[in-house]
């Protein structure tokens, strides 16, 4: 294995592996020829990419794919090979608090023009995706352990705009946001009160973030690279009918209690005791954050 797969490999979870993802697609073998044409013209490149060993893809070779995901006629043997390498790089890129982007083509980008979960995915093969995704993204919550901080030059919270960038591709958000909510970890306890406190208070008002100058999460922004896109109707509608003010309340009092005997468990309180002070603040913003997330070029809240 080459140092650089090594390091992949050591970012991945229990749940996340090669071997699991590539069954989805039944351990595709690379294909004998391909006859996708690479929507650069760089169809050496992808012969290249297609007949090396999915370990050992360098990951910034995505980039020909990637554009092939948005714009080519796909090949379905070359894409049951190449897909999976991409959704590992998606579970990377989500660990490491960076865009899945390579060069000036992005993941989620190529998913959604190219309809990739309508073309390429069978009923079966969505639901396990899904699934994939879902673990991966439980594991990235479950390493955030502090409200505030960096990784990559960037506040850990951007979490959220991938979970943004999900509600746009994925035909269901809800097995993600229930798993998210079940407050099961530490770290999902902390992504519940860093999500709660953008409905409870105005910009650069929140205590958890002064260490960033007031810059709190905005839980409309997504990390595509989707200027004109917006949440899928189902997933606008299951969060309408989900996220209340109740509901708010109850899961901001459940993850304190979460986090009691933990390093963030005072500031975490100081969250649950403005609880009060904020409920007409978060009424408005729960009715409006389903239209932000529809709703291409969304600007800011409108209270």
């Amino acid at each position: 294995m080459s140092k650089r797969s090594k390091r992949k490999t050591e970012l991945f979870g229990k749940q996340i592996s090669w071997e699991r993802v590539r069954s989805i697609f039944e351990n595709p073998s690379p294909p004998k020829s391909v006859w996708e044409r690479q929507f650069d013209y760089c169809d050496d490149e992808l012969r290249q990419l297609a007949s090396t060993p999915y370990d050992e893809i360098d990951s910034s070779d995505l980039w020909y794919y990637f554009h092939d995901l948005a714009y080519a006629d796909l090949q379905p043997d070359l894409f049951d090979y190449l897909f999976p390498v991409c959704l590992m790089d998606w579970h990377a890129t989500l660990m490491n608090n960076e865009a899945c982007s390579h060069g000036d083509s992005e993941f989620h980008y190529g998913v959604h023009r190219g309809k990739i979960f309508e073309k390429m995915l069978s009923p079966q093969r969505q639901e396990k995706v899904t699934e994939f995704m879902r673990d991966c993204f439980m594991e990235r919550l479950d390493v955030e352990l502090k409200f505030a901080q960096l990784r990559n030059r960037a506040p850990t919270f951007c979490w959220i705009s991938r979970f943004n960038s999900l509600g746009i591709i994925l035909p269901k958000i809800d097995s993600i946001w229930n798993e998210w909510w079940s407050i099961d970890t530490p770290g999902r306890a902390i992504a519940v009160i860093q999500y709660c406190s953008g409905l409870m208070y105005f910009e650069g008002d929140c205590p958890l973030f002064k260490a960033f100058d007031g810059i709190s999460p905005c839980l409309w922004e997504n990390d595509a690279w989707l200027c004109h896109a917006g949440w899928i109707d189902d997933n606008t509608n299951f969060l309408k009918r989900n996220l209340t003010v109740n509901f708010v309340n109850d899961k901001v009092v459940q993850a304190v209690a979460r986090l009691r005997g933990e390093p963030e468990f005072e500031k975490a309180q100081q969250i649950e005791n403005d609880l009060a002070e904020c409920q007409e603040l978060m009424a408005a913003r729960v009715e409006e954050l389903p239209s932000l997330l529809r709703t291409p070029d969304a600007n800011d809240w409108t209270v």
